[in-house]
């Protein structure tokens, strides 16, 4: 069970993390913790997840991003899922975490969801 986690900005202020590998109950808390960190930094615009490179994606690891994305929403921050595969965004389809997604699939977008 192994994760990469890397980090970039963006010119607006923004960090992008860039998953690598399983995120899943036993690397999850790496995420929490980087995240957790990133929301302590002075003028962070946005955050975003790519995903591109995720192998594996559990309950926890959807529930960690949720939980990151509400926590960072409340405080005004912005975090998005970007690069889904159609895998990881049919899972957020059926969870129903699609808010998290850059760019929403069609089936939340059929069903109202991007009015939020």
């Amino acid at each position: 069970m192994t994760l990469s986690i890397n980090t970039g900005t963006t010119a607006d202020g923004g960090i992008v993390l860039t998953l690598d590998g399983e995120v899943d109950y036993a690397t999850a808390p790496q995420i929490r913790e980087k995240i957790s960190s990133l929301l302590r930094t002075e003028n962070l615009t946005s955050i975003k997840v790519d995903v591109a490179k995720v192998t594996v994606l559990d309950s926890t690891g959807i529930g960690t991003l949720v939980v990151a994305y509400r926590i960072a929403r409340d405080m005004g921050i912005p975090v998005a899922v970007t690069n889904p595969t159609k895998f990881i965004k049919r899972l957020f389809a059926v969870v129903g975490a699609q808010e998290l997604l850059e760019e929403p699939t069609d089936a939340f977008v059929a069903t109202g969801g991007g009015n939020r």
